[in-house]
């Protein structure tokens, strides 16, 4: 038979594993409902993405933003490029990323994949966002992001003011004739239905002319073919002069600088980070097309 104090120690391990317990039930708040917990935004935030980065930008305090994509640093490609002067810039490797311990990493539908599942296979928390196809998606994206950075105050501020913007566009046309248009591209690509873009002509009561050609998304179109039907407004973006390129020649045409139609020209970045530049591109259309 063991000793006495033998058989007592097991018991004494119990009792204080039970004690021990108790005390952390103690400590914890009452209003604490352990199935609930608090969550706690990323603190170490990198971005695969340029137009990820500029939301960012826009929603997070800077000092936890730990590396953005380097297309961001550059002026020919992002609005925000003098600001983010000193940030780590990455080229979307994974071992760029692992070393600055992000606490997530976004990356945008169109990222390299395998970077992408090399920092999940190291256990890393990277989260994809699918790009904005209609003003729904835009407000969607930027909710979503917020919800994942811990910035939901101010993403709603934005979408809000997105939506006020959007209003004011559709407000001042209504009742109007519809005027005819073209969204014109570079390269010589007039932007059809299924876009951005001819959501915002549709909200500004015009008619693409593209899109009634049956023109779905980019189509390039020959000068001719857009002169000879006779658009009342064409619609071009406006580009950095460091990004001037041979694409972009086809403004300067005589043909285009002489014709009867009305040119509006707007802020880049519709078709790529249009979340950003939402906002600026509906007011500017509503003031332009207001002349």
């Amino acid at each position: 038979m063991l000793p006495f104090f033998l058989l007592k120690k097991p018991i004494f391990l119990a009792m204080g594993f039970l004690f021990f317990i108790a005390s952390l039930q103690a400590q914890t708040p009452a209003h604490t409902n352990p199935e609930t917990p608090i969550k706690t935004p990323p603190q170490r935030i990198a971005s695969l993405n340029i137009c990820i980065d500029q939301l960012l930008w826009e929603l997070v305090p800077h000092e936890r933003l730990v590396s953005f994509s380097y297309l961001t640093a550059n002026p020919m490609w992002s609005p925000i490029a003098g600001k983010v002067k000193g940030m780590p810039l990455n080229h979307g490797l994974a071992e760029e990323i692992v070393p600055l311990h992000p606490d997530i990493i976004l990356a945008g539908e169109f990222d390299a994949h395998s970077p992408i599942e090399l920092l999940q296979k190291l256990g890393k928390r990277v989260e994809r966002l699918q790009l904005p196809r209609t003003l729904e998606d835009i407000n969607r994206q930027i909710l979503q992001l917020a919800d994942m950075v811990g910035a939901t105050a101010k993403a709603e501020q934005m979408v809000q003011e997105i939506n006020a913007q959007i209003a004011e566009l559709q407000a001042a046309n209504q009742g109007k004739t519809p005027l005819t248009a073209f969204w014109y591209s570079a390269n010589g690509v007039v932007i059809g239905d299924g876009t951005l873009e001819h959501e915002f002509m549709q909200l500004a009561g015009l008619r693409n002319l593209a899109a009634e050609r049956g023109m779905f998304g980019f189509n390039q179109l020959d000068l001719e073919l857009l002169l000879s039907a006779q658009p009342q407004i064409l619609i071009v973006e406006q580009g950095s002069d460091d990004a001037y390129s041979l694409a972009r020649e086809y403004l300067s045409h005589p043909a285009l600088r002489h014709a009867d139609f009305k040119v509006i020209t707007l802020p880049a970045g519709l078709s790529g980070c249009a979340a950003t530049v939402i906002s600026d591109v509906a007011t500017q259309l509503k003031n332009s097309l207001a002349k």
